[in-house]
């Protein structure tokens, strides 16, 4: 099997993450396994771009471990529009209390997930085959984080996602190029603008918004 020429040691120690865990040869081994499924499930249906295991360490796996910083380790969480299992995956690896549900509409990634989640051994994750607009309604309110990592838009964000936030929940996002962090016409409060650099060195910010508790 392939193998990252990055060690993953290596990434779970970068100071731009700033993880506030001992990384363990089970969190390694996990990532691992994780890799090695992408890239062989890569050759049968397309999950991401890079087909190469240090690539999607670098891009995705990185990239999603920056959610941590938003995240308490025992939240019930919601990933939107999983894909691959980004960033929802890889922050269960390293958070193993996290409650998940992953949410993806494309039947073949479930699938992927399934047999990810199966095989690396992640409790208390569930995997769901459905579009975001139609996740079913006895799902709202029950959420301590909704996150989404690839999105178009903040605004369809975060009137999709306050449904399912429990109260002082939180909405973690991936800033959108060129757009204002600004209310968005939403009652979901800013709280935080977390500046965030990738591998590659390109700076971007994670948006936080809580929902009123009352």
């Amino acid at each position: 099997m392939q193998r990252p020429t990055d060690s993953i040691l290596h990434i779970l120690q970068d100071s731009r993450l700033a993880l506030d865990i001992e990384p363990s040869s089970l969190v390694e081994s996990r990532i691992q396994s994780y890799l090695d499924l992408l890239v062989k499930w890569n050759h049968k249906i397309n999950l991401t771009a890079e087909k190469d295991p240090d690539s999607i360490l670098k891009r995705h796996v990185f990239d999603s471990l920056q959610y941590s910083r938003a995240l308490r380790p025992d939240s019930r969480v919601m990933d939107i529009g999983s894909g691959a299992g980004f960033p929802g995956i890889p922050l269960k690896i390293i958070f193993p209390e996290l409650k998940l549900v992953l949410v993806e509409s494309q039947r073949k990634r479930c699938s992927f997930m399934e047999t990810a989640v199966r095989e690396l051994g992640l409790d208390q994750t569930e995997v769901v085959n459905v579009r975001a607009e139609d996740i079913p309604a006895q799902r709202e309110g029950q959420f301590d984080a909704v996150i989404f990592r690839a999105v178009s838009g903040l605004k369809p964000c975060l009137t999709l996602g306050e449904r399912f936030m429990a109260p002082a929940g939180r909405l973690i996002v991936k800033k959108p190029p060129d757009e204002s962090s600004a209310q968005q016409e939403s009652s979901l409060t800013l709280k935080d603008d977390i500046a965030i650099t990738s591998y590659q060195g390109l700076v971007s910010s994670l948006l936080v918004y809580e929902k009123c508790s009352t």
